[in-house]
């Protein structure tokens, strides 16, 4: 999730949600990323999230989504 305030009493921010589906490893695989990343299977790439280079897991992660959704929103005025 992504929330863009204008200001502090901005009455309508802009909240993007992003949704990352994959499924759970039995085994770690990787060295990269952090947290759950060598357990969490990215679909697209049949790579685990610690084994997606920075700009692969930037497209696909849900932050990724959510941050391009946000300046979609924004490119287009609002």
């Amino acid at each position: 999730m992504v929330v863009y305030v204008r200001h502090a009493d901005d009455p309508t921010p802009l909240i993007c949600h992003g949704v990352w589906p994959g499924r759970l490893l039995h085994e770690p695989r990787g060295e990269g990323g952090f947290g759950y990343d060598p357990i969490f299977l990215a679909p697209e790439h049949n790579l685990s999230a610690a084994e997606l280079t920075r700009e692969q897991k930037g497209r696909v992660s849900h932050r990724g989504r959510a941050l391009a959704q946000l300046l979609e929103l924004l490119q287009a005025g609002h």
